[in-house]
């Protein structure tokens, strides 16, 4: 199951990294166009938000789940990119770093939205193993991701950064606030829960 999720990120990424002289090219139209955000340039600032914007509007909907809501994140995003320019690196990756912007305040308008819920705990127990075999289950990336919006929200979170977003079971527990173990347990029984939707969604289909 993780060489398929694995493949499945590098097949279905939202960003595909383009030939290096592209890339480079980016990097100084990016180069200047913060110089200029940083002098409080409303073009720059609109060109900037029109270049990034569907990606974490993306990035944003994989977590909160909800179309508006991932909106209203995506906006708040860019609003703390803008007044954080400052505390960023000259020479770090741009896009690495408003991604991760974006990350921290979907994850925040989730929580807001479900407090108390039980997926995200810092509780360390073995998912049961009982359920569909996933030798046995074929699916599509698009089943995975309808397959996706139908699980709790805790689960949802912790698949999306893991599978579509690349953060390793680290980077999720920093991002979260919670143990390492915590992690991988949530991720077994969250990737148990999705094999149970497709198996269901495909006897329905």
């Amino acid at each position: 199951m993780l060489f398929f999720f694995c493949f499945l990120w590098c097949k279905d990424a939202t960003f595909i990294r383009p030939p290096s002289f592209i890339s480079m090219k980016m990097e100084e139209t990016n180069t200047h166009l913060i110089k200029r955000c940083r002098r409080g340039d409303k073009t720059a600032q609109l060109a900037l938000y029109k270049q990034f914007a569907q990606q974490l509007y993306v990035a944003c909907l994989r977590i909160v789940g909800d179309a508006s809501e991932a909106e209203e994140a995506m906006q708040d995003s860019f609003l703390k990119i803008f007044t954080r320019l400052d505390q960023y690196q000259d020479g770090q990756c741009f896009e690495a770093w408003i991604h991760r912007i974006a990350v921290h305040t979907a994850i925040d308008y989730m929580r807001r939205q479900l407090p108390g819920r039980e997926e995200l705990t810092d509780n360390y127990t073995e998912p049961d193993d009982d359920g569909p075999d996933e030798e046995e289950i074929r699916y599509s990336v698009a089943q995975v991701k309808e397959a996706c919006k139908k699980l709790p929200a805790g689960y949802r979170v912790i698949l999306s950064l893991y599978l579509f977003e690349g953060y390793d079971m680290e980077e999720i527990a920093s991002i979260l606030k919670i143990r390492p173990p915590s992690v991988r347990s949530q991720y077994l029984r969250a990737k148990r829960k999705l094999l149970n939707i497709i198996a269901a969604n495909k006897e329905n289909g």
